[in-house]
């Protein structure tokens, strides 16, 4: 048990490790001058000498694989570097931000997990229900409209036609405390929540059936087992595999922040990671796709080990 779990966590390195080289030649690799992230506007005004003086301070003129030696000791000591635009330290940046990010996430995410949860048992102890049926049809539905689709109906709905919530940002200028917050939270969870909660109520669905039509329920109802043991352990058997299925969506909820954030105006990772793009900032980019990386990848470890946790096969198959 102790090598398996000292195995994924030094894969989980590994992933890390290979996912920053890759992310870091792609973003040298991409089109653009970095000296607009310092410029802007006035970018066009500068002589050749003058940028090429400007790559030099940043260490750009130097060997790929120097710069990205020299980027990966930085931050294994901690520091990410400064960006480019503000000159604010990248550490300080997401610090602000990534808070902002992991209640995005964590709301939800939970929410996400609780709403099919609920949806998904009742469809699938009453299979070919209205709900049940509505559950298939909604989730062809709506895996085919894009997240930023549902996100500007939501807003159009919410914030421009009705009025009832705030369409960017956090907080509202002049007000303070836990209700503004919820406000302006609520539109982009709706539209995360929206845009999973259909797949995740149908995989439940269709594994309680699953279960429901296996050997042992017929082998337990002829045994006269009451239906209330048969479906406590027939949903036991269903929610272990939709832990993995749920932990496997981790990386998908984080992907479709950057268009949430972007939408919203939200102040989060993805949002930061969207706007240094075009002005080609080295370290913000970069930190944010590391500090992205490791809350992905750590959460898909976590759910490794509870799965481990919960289901005996695996544990027995890890310790032979």
């Amino acid at each position: 048990m102790t090598k398996y779990i000292i195995k994924r966590i030094l894969q989980s390195v590994f992933i890390l490790f290979v996912m920053s080289i890759i992310a870091f030649a792609l973003i040298n690799a991409a089109p653009g001058d970095p000296a607009a992230a310092i410029y802007g506007g006035q970018m066009d005004k500068l002589t050749q000498a003058e940028r090429e003086r400007i790559n030099t301070n940043l260490g750009l003129d130097r060997p790929l694989a120097t710069r990205y030696y020299n980027w990966l000791s930085e931050m294994l000591g901690g520091r990410m570097g400064y960006s480019y635009e503000n000159g604010k330290s990248v550490n300080q940046i997401i610090t602000e931000r990534m808070p902002n990010t992991l209640l995005l996430f964590a709301v939800s995410f939970f929410l996400t997990v609780i709403i099919s949860m609920v949806v998904g048992l009742w469809a699938g102890r009453h299979p070919y229900s209205a709900l049940d049926r509505g559950i298939t049809i909604t989730s062809i539905v709506i895996n085919g409209i894009p997240s930023v689709l549902v996100a500007i109906i939501l807003i159009f709905l919410f914030s421009v036609k009705l009025g009832w919530l705030p369409s960017s940002g956090t907080s509202s200028i002049f007000a303070t405390g836990a209700a503004d917050r919820i406000k302006h939270l609520v539109i982009s969870v709706l539209t995360v929540v929206l845009s999973h909660v259909s797949s995740f109520s149908r995989f439940i669905q269709e594994g309680l059936k699953e279960e429901l039509s296996s050997y042992y329920v017929t082998v337990a109802r002829a045994n006269h087992v009451s239906n209330r043991d048969i479906y406590m352990g027939v949903m036991k058997n269903s929610l272990v595999p939709f832990i993995n299925y749920a932990g496997s969506h981790v990386p998908s909820f984080f992907s479709g922040f950057v268009v949430v954030e972007t939408v919203f105006a939200y102040p989060g990772l993805g949002s930061m990671i969207v706007g240094a793009i075009p002005i080609k900032d080295y370290p913000v980019l970069m930190g944010g796709i590391l500090i992205t990386g490791i809350v992905v990848i750590s959460s898909m470890l976590a759910v490794d080990l509870i799965d481990l946790a919960l289901n005996p096969k695996l544990r027995r198959a890890v310790e032979r």
